[in-house]
């Protein structure tokens, strides 16, 4: 099938920040990609060791994060297929953790008759393979609060190529990765309220059912990860919503403690002097135009950092001040978001990687109250915390892990329908499930001038 490569054109933006190529993790071996049959997959659960990292997903990558001060980091996570990393402290089996669906039996293909759809699969050697007829799920099998959705649009991000280059997030082998998607509803449970066949819906997954992978032609998830596509959006579009979306609110709302509801007039009005500061290290990023977005309608001021070729972007998406990096020193950049913050710095987020965390650090401790900071890329375990820092470890899976999280989901949809947030440029590569690896490796490659690649089927 032949990959085309489009551009929406009623989301043309100016390009986007992406992530310094210095800042992110060293580039692992190569990924075999190789051709697999069906009949050589073995779907049943497997005794394989689950390295399951504390997820914080954003831009750059997803990376362990830190509790508190005293937390440290988890080790590497390149160890082999069957031998977790020995600091993990995450289940060791699928079976562990028992808060979220578990894996359901797969149907073996006797005759014809039997439903099929398209795969793309991690082999036992953690390669690519890319499935036709693979035993597909049924609406009998669904339980009572499932939706099945038929795949339109997936989102691509780090951590789709990364949970395969450095082995973690696989609880078993083969296993179906991708986090985001967009698409129609095939068959719901027999509880679901709120969606039905044929709706238009975006959702995002967690990575211990295979069923939830969105790189397939027909996914499983829990009804409250399911909402309503907006009018004024597309496939493509809304397929970007369930990681940098779902991210940047549920790090404001639930983690930064920041208003879900837009503030009155009066309290945005600018010469409020006591307006609370949230500063945005990474402003350009997908998550950092929702981050910014989403904290401005609440009333806070927010200060972005960012390279002066994005800095018009940056602004036109709320930011009170934009402090540009391109040029300047550490300590030069550290000065003006100081000096635009005036004492009133109450929150941080970086979306950047380890030197620009470990940067945020200096922010807070020169700010003089305390700070919650959301390190959503990377900080390393070496960097010293200041004692008027609260560093927060953001676990996105908690999104589906939680039902009550689907409240995080409604907001979102609602301000994203009414035109209070609007999404960024997307890019939109067709040709389905045969165009994921192409689009990972550009996702890998990092040159997308900061715009969303999303693959359409």
């Amino acid at each position: 099938m032949t990959t085309m490569i489009q551009e929406r054109p009623v989301l043309s933006l100016e390009p986007v920040q992406t992530v310094d190529k210095q800042h992110q993790a060293p580039t692992p071996s190569p990924v075999d990609i190789k051709t697999y049959n069906t009949s050589d997959i073995v779907v049943s659960e497997v005794n394989a060791s689950d390295t399951d990292m504390t997820e914080t997903i954003c831009e750059g990558s997803l990376v362990p994060t830190r509790a508190s001060s005293a937390t440290s980091l988890a080790a590497s996570t390149t160890s082999s297929a069957t031998d977790a990393s020995p600091t993990s402290t995450a289940p060791s089996t699928v079976s562990d953790d028992l808060s979220y669906q578990s894996e359901k039996p797969s149907q073996e293909v006797s005759g014809p008759s039997k439903p099929t759809h398209n795969v793309l699969l991690i082999t036992p050697e953690r390669g690519y393979a890319l499935t036709t007829g693979f035993p597909a799920p049924t609406a009998a099998s669904l339980e009572s609060t499932e939706v099945m959705i038929r795949n339109k649009a997936a989102g691509l991000n780090h951590i789709d190529w990364m949970s395969v280059a450095y082995n973690f997030c696989l609880p078993t082998l083969p296993w179906v990765t991708g986090r985001e998607m967009a698409g129609v509803v095939e068959a719901v449970g027999t509880d679901v309220t709120g969606v039905r066949p044929g709706d238009a819906v975006w959702t995002t997954t967690y990575y211990k059912d295979r069923r939830a992978g969105c790189f397939q032609g027909l996914v499983i998830v829990p009804q409250h990860t399911v909402f309503p596509i907006p009018a004024t959006l597309d496939f493509c579009t809304a397929a970007c919503l369930g990681v940098a979306g779902v991210t940047a609110a549920m790090t404001l709302w639930q983690w930064l403690n920041v208003s879900m509801e837009a503030a009155a007039p009066s309290e945005t009005a600018d010469t409020k002097e006591d307006k609370e500061v949230l500063l945005v290290w990474g402003g350009s990023t997908v998550t950092g135009q929702f981050a910014i977005q989403l904290a401005a309608q609440a009333g806070l001021e927010v200060v972005a950092v960012c390279s002066t070729a994005t800095e018009a972007l940056v602004r036109s998406r709320g930011a009170t001040h934009v402090v540009t990096y391109t040029g300047k020193t550490d300590m030069h950049v550290i000065g003006e978001i100081l000096c635009c913050a005036g004492g009133r710095l109450t929150r941080a987020i970086d979306l950047v990687g380890a030197k620009t965390a470990k940067l945020v650090l200096q922010v807070i401790a020169a700010s003089g109250r305390t700070v919650d900071f959301a390190p959503l890329a990377f900080m390393s375990s070496k960097d010293v915390v200041p004692v008027n820092a609260k560093v927060h470890t953001v676990e996105i899976k908690q999104f589906v892990l939680n039902e009550a999280s689907g409240v995080y989901g409604q907001r979102l949809n609602e301000l994203v329908a009414s035109g209070a947030v609007k999404l960024p440029a997307v890019r939109v590569l067709e040709g389905g499930l045969a165009a994921v690896e192409q689009g990972l490796a550009m996702v890998k490659e990092g040159n997308l001038d900061g715009k969303k690649l999303v693959v359409s089927f």
